[in-house]
């Protein structure tokens, strides 16, 4: 039965951990008992949360509120438990994307269950059969905060190209299956006539700084090369900052970008920007790049 056990660096919502060994629990026993979970899909509560897509790909377990580790899902783990216990769930990310960069969602709820455990036993945390997988759900926490988003859905984007772009959003046609979901998807597309991309968002947003979570959540499709940043907004200042190029992705795929540091090392910022850009990559004389369900989000568990 293999186990993955992920390696986390240390972030500001980050645990750093190592795996209990045997001789942390109480008692003889040796034989484990064994907890089963699959998945962890996202629930939405209210239609102002946009979609429902996520990308959970680990699980922070605790078990009586003493961390037991992080795994890759699907996992099953074992435990040196036995009887009634207190369960609790933190649901994990690839935090901007990075297989290295493992850390739990800030922004979502934990799931609390109750466990009875036996020796070589598996006991399966049972939810809803979703995509053939045994799925259990977390929402949003109250205290967030949807600052601006994007879905395609309509031509009244809140989203501009700049001066520097030589092309401009399309809208995938109605059962277009190159769609994520919902009627449309926003298209770009590079050719060697037109290569240079660039939009940014169109009205200036305010976020909270002092360390609260700020993050960007998108799904993304692409043939090409792209860049997301921010550009910070002063009486006096315009700071375009690029934060993470984005490799292609011939699926589409959902991306957690943190901006909680950036955000919160901006002295003397009023507001603030979201862009994406793109150049013809190499090589190429076509390219295409897919967005679909853009959302800034961040907790609002301190002051501005």
């Amino acid at each position: 039965m293999s186990i993955k056990v992920l390696n986390i660096l240390c972030l500001p919502f980050l645990l750093l951990f190592t795996l209990s060994s045997c001789d942390d629990f109480e008692g003889d026993q040796n034989i484990p008992a064994y907890l089963k979970i699959d998945s962890i899909a996202l629930k939405i509560e209210s239609p102002s949360q946009g979609s429902a897509s996520s990308k959970i790909t680990d699980a922070w377990i605790y078990v009586d509120e003493q961390l037991i580790g992080a795994f890759e899902l699907p996992a099953t783990v074992p435990l040196l438990y036995t009887g009634k216990h207190r369960l609790t769930i933190i649901p994990g990310i690839r935090m901007d994307g990075m297989v290295q960069l493992r850390a739990y969602y800030p922004l979502y709820n934990q799931i609390n269950r109750e466990i009875i455990l036996a020796p070589d036993s598996v006991t399966v945390i049972k939810g809803d059969i979703f995509n053939g997988k045994n799925t259990i759900y977390t929402t949003y926490k109250d205290l967030v905060q949807f600052a601006w988003s994007e879905n395609f859905e309509d031509a009244n984007l809140a989203l501009d190209t700049t001066k520097k772009s030589n092309v401009d959003f399309q809208l995938t046609a109605e059962n277009d299956p190159s769609t994520f979901e919902g009627l449309h998807s926003g298209k770009i597309t590079l050719t060697l006539s037109d290569s240079i991309f660039e939009a940014m968002t169109s009205e200036a947003i305010s976020l909270p700084r002092n360390g609260s979570p700020v993050f960007l959540e998108m799904n993304y499709r692409c043939s090409n090369t792209f860049t997301f940043g921010i550009i910070a907004l002063g009486i006096d200042q315009y700071i375009q900052s690029p934060i993470l190029d984005i490799n292609p992705s011939p699926n589409w795929n959902k991306i957690y970008i943190n901006l909680t540091p950036n955000v919160s090392s901006s002295d003397d910022v009023l507001k603030f920007k979201l862009f994406w850009g793109a150049m013809l990559d190499s090589g190429k004389e076509q390219t295409e790049i897919y967005f679909d369900n853009m959302k800034l989000v961040y907790l609002n568990n301190q002051s501005k």
